[in-house]
């Protein structure tokens, strides 16, 4: 999802057969330049922290110059912003697609949990950028926590939750999620323990023993199904 973006001026002519080629390339080789941009500066973004780095590092480790990077990002602020954009765009994606295949709340809340661990073992940056910028980042942090705030609404309403809306339910499924994403990142943890995790955050919810079971043994079939690796179903019985 990361630099689909192109402005073009609608004040441009007509191009002929040369200047047709060169409109087409120009864009794309733009667009590749900003993925490269947020790829390697997520990286750095993470190594130094949000309040260290700078537009030469992300520059120097795109393999750019510091102008190229101010031709797409007027500031390290709005090239942080992006990078929270994109991570919350694909998190909505990805809750919308989930929404549209599985109607059951405490099974959509599990997978939600197993996939953020998963990205943990898969994608350790892009994790570690979730972690710091929901600390962070205000407008990030108040964005993943309409989400959850939402997904918590939505069992609550089919009866599946036991707890109450508001904003104790949302610290403590965000922030068991958020600790267990971080210590999978350090390899404090296993990925076995994935499902423990998705058990604690149920039970939270006020969910009893055999409907927590169930509802984990069906979100690692749903994963299954769409080709990620489950956590090991051993690990539902952790409380």
């Amino acid at each position: 999802m990361i630099g689909h973006t192109v402005r073009v001026s609608s004040a441009a002519p007509a191009p002929g057969p040369t200047t047709a080629a060169a409109a087409t390339g120009y864009p794309r080789k733009r667009r590749q330049t900003r993925r490269r941009l947020l790829r390697a500066g997520t990286v750095v973004l993470v190594e130094k922290g949000p309040a260290q780095v700078t537009a030469g590092q992300i520059a120097s480790a795109a393999g750019v110059a510091v102008g190229t990077f101010y031709n797409h990002f007027r500031s390290v602020d709005e090239f942080i912003a992006a990078v929270a954009e994109d991570l919350t765009q694909a998190i909505e994606i990805g809750r919308n697609t989930l929404n549209e295949i599985e109607h059951d709340p405490a099974r959509r809340v599990a997978i939600g949990v197993l996939q953020l661990l998963e990205l943990a073992d898969t994608d350790p940056t892009s994790a570690s950028a979730f972690v710091a910028l929901t600390a962070l980042r205000p407008e990030f942090r108040s964005r993943i926590r309409a989400l959850v705030g939402q997904a918590i609404t939505d069992g609550i309403a089919a009866g599946v939750f036991e707890v109450g809306a508001g904003q104790a339910g949302i610290n403590a499924v965000l922030g068991a999620t958020l600790q267990s994403m971080r210590s999978r990142v350090l390899d404090e943890t296993d990925h076995d323990e994935a499902a423990g995790v998705a058990h604690l955050v149920l039970r939270l919810l006020g969910m009893t023993e055999p409907d927590i079971v169930t509802a984990i043994a069906a979100a690692q079939a749903t994963l299954v199904t769409a080709g990620q690796r489950p956590a090991t179903s051993g690990a539902t019985a952790r409380t």
